[in-house]
Order: structure tokens, then C-alpha cells, then sequence
């Protein structure tokens, strides 16, 4: 699978589980069901890629999203382009993919480097925390560490807070989803996700230790009391976090949801329905952007083998020898970008359409949609000059098969 089309699925995921819980789930007060929806929803978002259905797939609908998919989107189009001091060098891939991988890598080192320097601060934090160069007025925990001021005043209901969030585990859910926004650092939906599992814990460790206060107002107070010239930690739970105050002292408030709304975690079912659609629509895309299967309706070529069928879905793909990238850099080797088109400065896609014989022979070449200026008729020569392919298999058989192949000329 494409990497970039895989990174782009998982974000498109990633939102759409996250907007679900934004719009559907977030006023609700079951906290520890909207905990465990985020995590799940966020974890299953890198699998659904390889989620396809056969049955899906065999729908009309998913072949036409699939078209047009492959009309806007093709990670794996061929990239033809010119070379001014010498018109006969090879053609060659366009390298943006490993611009984008460099880039995308590198702000993948620097967010684990900062990652790992936090770390590294809140690990001395926790070691050093009964120096008293620490700051009192402090309450915080990280895993089953946790550090109560001794200027702090309720210092047993703050100290209850705290060991909430170490029985429960939320700095497991913290530094999940500190690594799942180094992945998908580009994605501004994983800093909404750290933000709101955060609020999330926070409700969960307010529900238990408010019970030890006279009532919720008296515990608000207590939220509100040291707000301000408290020292914020990143990566810990910090009892007096003015980010979260605001939302904490309304949930507080709030009362219970009903136990109908429950209902309302079914609806996802739909949702996750329409990602494992697009999924396979995308899977049987991206089989036909690098092995370039898709199904067109065109006349019966006149030929002795005319009234056979011609696949458009087989069980055994037919392939170029040698596989997808030895089709591809058969293609940006052996296509030049015509003279005309570079003194016209033309660039542009164009599809051809094809079928794979049983002998695996190219056969019925033709062109869907053209640029002109020599390209329409070089992109033919080189497909009728193509060496033979592995044919197609159904049922055991060798069959014909029904490909579509875009290759884009731009110029440098």
C-alpha cells in the first residue's frame, strides 16, 4: 500500500471518529465510555485501511466512487518529464513523494526529540519531587507517581484527584496519544484528541474526589482557589490547570445524562460502515493504480477472441513483469516527452485504456482522454510496444482483462 495514501485514510479517519465524539458525544457525562470511544476509535483508524469487503466491492456505487477517486487521486501515476539539453534521455518519476517523505519524517524526529526532552524534564520532576526547591503549591501525577504541596489546602481531596488518575492509567492514554500526533503531526484533529483525552480524565478523577467535598460548588471552589502562578506540566495531570477550568467547573455542574442517551454510541455503527466502504473503494482504487484495473464500457474490439468476456474484477490480478514499480520505471525509461509538447509547453494526463490478453499480450489500446502535441500518439506507441504480462486468473483460468493507465508529462 501507497504510504501516503495510507497516512491520508488514517487522518481521514482520525477525523471522522473524532468528529463524531465532538458533535455526538462530548456533552454526554459518561466519561469513562467517551475515554475508552477515543481510544478505540483512534487505534482502529490505522487498520481500517486494510478493512475491505468483498461483498462492498462488488457494489456499483463503490466502483464509481472508485472512479472517481482515481480521477482526482492517483498516488501512483506515472510522471513523464523533459530533458532540455538532451531530448532523448529517459523520462523519470516525479520525485515530490520522497520531498513529501522527507519532509514528513523530519517533523517526526523533531517532535520525538521534544517529546523526549519533556520526558527527560518530568522524569527529574518526579525523582526531585520531595526537594524543596519543588513548588508546594503543586499537585500532579504521572503513572503511579503523584505529588501533593504541603501548602496546599484539602489536601486529602486533591490527593484522592491524583490517585484516580494513577489507578486508572490516563498517562497511558497521555503519552498514546503524545506518539500518535508525532505520527500524524500535519493532522491539526490529534491536537483536539490530546486536549480532550486530558479533559476526559480530568472529569473522571473531579466525579470521585468531588464525593469527598460538602458539595460540587464547595469542590469548584477548590478548582478555582490556586488557578493562577501555579506551574503548568506538560505530559502530567495537574490538579489546577487553568486550560481546563472553565469546562471541569460546568461538568461539575452538569447533571448525569439519561441512560437513554446511550443510544447515541450505536449511531457510530453507520459511521464506521461508510469508512469501511471508502476503504475498499480505495483498496480496489489503489489495485488499479498500480496494477491499473478499471472498468470502462467500450465496443468489442475485431478481433477472433471479440465475443469473449473481458474482466474488469478477476481473483488474480493480471501484472507487468517484475511487478508495479517495474512497470513504472519500464514506462519513465522508455517514454519521451514529444518534441511539440515541450515547445508548446504542454502539460497534462492522458489515459489509456487497454486489455491484457490470456497470453498476456496488450491488445485494443486506446485513448480516453488526450493532450495532444505528440503525447495521444507516444503514449500509444509505447503501450503497443510493451512486453507481455502475467494474464489475469478467474476460476483457475487465465482471462482478458480490462486496464486504464494514466501518465501525466509536466514539465521541470
Amino acid at each position: 500500500m501507497n504510504w501516503l495514501h495510507y497516512l491520508l485514510q488514517v487522518n481521514l479517519y482520525l477525523a471522522g471518529f473524532y468528529g463524531f465524539y465532538r458533535l455526538i458525544l462530548r456533552k454526554e457525562t459518561f466519561h469513562q465510555l467517551n475515554r475508552s470511544f477515543l481510544l478505540a476509535g483512534t487505534a482502529l483508524a490505522f487498520f481500517i485501511p486494510a478493512m475491505q469487503s468483498d461483498w462492498i466491492r462488488t457494489w456499483l456505487l463503490t466502483q464509481q466512487v472508485n472512479e472517481s477517486l482515481y480521477t482526482y487521486y492517483n498516488p501512483g501515476v506515472v510522471f513523464i518529464t523533459p530533458d532540455y539539453l538532451d531530448n532523448s534521455r529517459s523520462a523519470h518519476p516525479m520525485a515530490w513523494g520522497h520531498l513529501l517523505a522527507v519532509a514528513y519524517l523530519c517533523g517526526i524526529l523533531i517532535l520525538l526529540g521534544r517529546f523526549a526532552f519533556r520526558l527527560m524534564r518530568l522524569g527529574d520532576l518526579v525523582r526531585y519531587r520531595t526537594n524543596r526547591k519543588v513548588d508546594q503549591n503543586m499537585a500532579f501525577a504521572f503513572f503511579n507517581h503523584f505529588f501533593v504541596g504541603k501548602n496546599l489546602s484539602n489536601r486529602r481531596t486533591i490527593e484522592m484527584h491524583e490517585r484516580v488518575h494513577v489507578r486508572q492509567l490516563h498517562s497511558a492514554d497521555v503519552i498514546f496519544f503524545e506518539l500518535i500526533a508525532i505520527m500524524n503531526w500535519f493532522n491539526p484533529v490529534v491536537y483536539f484528541l490530546k486536549q480532550d483525552i486530558c479533559l476526559i480524565h480530568e472529569y473522571l478523577a473531579d466525579e470521585v474526589a468531588s464525593r469527598l467535598e460538602t458539595s460540587r460548588a464547595d469542590y469548584a471552589m477548590l478548582l478555582f482557589s490556586q488557578q493562577f502562578g501555579v506551574q503548568q506540566m506538560e505530559l502530567a495531570h495537574t490538579f489546577f490547570n487553568k486550560s481546563f477550568l472553565k469546562a471541569r467547573i460546568s461538568m461539575l455542574k452538569q447533571k448525569p445524562s439519561q441512560t437513554s442517551a446511550l443510544v447515541k454510541y450505536a449511531l457510530i455503527v453507520p459511521v464506521f460502515g461508510s469508512m469501511i466502504f471508502l476503504a475498499t473503494a480505495c483498496a480496489q482504487q489503489e489495485k488499479k493504480e498500480e496494477l491499473v484495473i478499471i472498468p470502462i464500457e467500450t465496443p468489442a474490439p475485431a478481433q477472433t477472441n471479440a465475443k469473449e468476456e473481458v474482466f474488469t474484477v478477476v481473483e488474480k490480478q493480471a501484472q507487468f513483469p517484475g511487478g508495479d514499480s517495474e512497470m513504472y520505471r519500464y514506462l519513465s525509461q522508455h517514454v519521451k516527452y514529444p518534441a511539440a509538447a515541450q515547445r508548446a509547453n504542454v502539460e497534462g494526463k492522458v489515459f489509456t485504456s487497454f486489455i491484457v490478453e490470456k497470453d498476456g499480450s496488450i491488445a485494443d489500446v486506446e485513448i480516453m482522454k488526450g493532450i495532444g502535441f505528440g503525447c495521444d500518439e507516444e503514449v500509444l506507441r509505447i503501450m503497443k510496444d510493451m512486453p507481455k504480462w502475467k494474464p489475469g486468473y478467474q476460476s483457475g483460468h487465465a482471462v482478458r482483462s480490462r486496464f486504464n493507465l494514466p501518465i501525466t508529462f509536466t514539465m521541470e
